[in-house]
């Protein structure tokens, strides 16, 4: 899938985005034990996830923010997106 801001404002571009992104999430099961939302695997898994959504938030955006893309992926840890 590759969705981009075009001539969209960015709060119009995160809504259509962070709803595709629902919509996906909607059909992804992440696998964890019994520990709950503390399991390695969940936390691992999830911030895998939103470590690609802010990638595709990111490489979606017009020109005009790539200073501030570049900022932020050199943040270390990633920031989330939601």
């Amino acid at each position: 899938m590759w969705f981009s801001q075009n001539n969209l404002s960015m709060a119009d571009y995160f809504t259509q985005i962070k709803k595709i992104w629902n919509d996906n999430n909607s059909m992804i099961v992440i696998p964890h034990c019994n520990c709950g939302l503390t399991c390695p695997t969940f936390i691992t898994a999830t911030k895998m996830i939103n470590d690609q959504q802010l990638m595709q938030f990111l490489v979606g955006l017009i020109d005009d923010y790539k200073v501030i893309r570049g900022s932020i992926l050199m943040m270390k840890p990633l920031t989330r997106i939601d």
